[in-house]
């Protein structure tokens, strides 16, 4: 497949790079800079592009599909549902239906209608950003024409081995015997480019976890 990836210069980014090299795809790894890039970005295709529809349409052309990694910022939180907009816009332009988005834990069910970001419990630190998640994911649910996944990570994530296996699951936050749910980047990776292989989860919430 041809896959290209936004914000492939991240820590989930550069992890979901090279699963879909180590998978034999043909990856683009669309960038806003060429300076300083991380190794893992070898034998990636480097295009750089702003964050623009009509230079993000024009780095899509010819793909099987988009994964995008863009993550928001904590001081600015409300990017995140305009470069929603902005990817959406773009893939329909260059023509490509299946678009796999790096979500967040917070909007996962830990109750029928209760999300973890709102739970008393979740941490403060990190509520601004889980809206935002929130806030994309609602701009995804308005959108019928194109294959879409919002693929969020269990609520810890990070650096760590790869297991090689791992659960996927819809709309729920999963967790293991001892109550936690976490899950290292690229064990992450796999399960999103996997769900891009191989899709479970069209138009909706999806995770991994251990």
């Amino acid at each position: 497949m041809k896959i290209a990836i936004v914000a492939a210069t991240g820590k989930i980014g550069r992890q979901i790079v090279q699963q879909a090299l180590r998978n034999g795809h043909e990856v683009t790894a669309i960038v806003r800079s060429k300076a300083a890039l991380p190794p893992e970005l070898q034998g990636a295709r480097i295009v750089v592009a702003p964050l623009q529809a009509a230079a993000l349409s024009q780095a899509l052309r010819g793909h099987d599909a988009v994964i995008s990694a863009y993550g928001p910022a904590p001081d600015a939180p409300g990017t995140l549902s305009e470069v929603t907009r902005t990817l959406i816009t773009a893939a329909r332009e260059a023509g490509v239906r299946r678009l796999v988005a790096v979500g967040g834990a917070g909007s996962l069910e830990v109750a029928p209608g209760m999300q973890l970001v709102d739970t008393p419990q979740f941490p403060a630190a990190y509520k601004s950003v889980a809206l935002a998640h929130r806030d994309a994911l609602a701009v995804y649910q308005d959108v019928g024409d194109l294959d879409w996944t919002f693929f969020s990570p269990a609520a810890e994530i990070g650096p760590g081995e790869a297991r090689g296996r791992f659960r996927t699951g819809e709309k729920k936050l999963l967790t293991d015997a001892s109550g936690h749910s976490r899950i290292s980047y690229v064990d992450y990776a796999a399960a999103v480019v996997a769900e891009v292989e191989r899709p479970q989860f069209i138009r909706t919430i999806a995770t991994a976890a251990y």
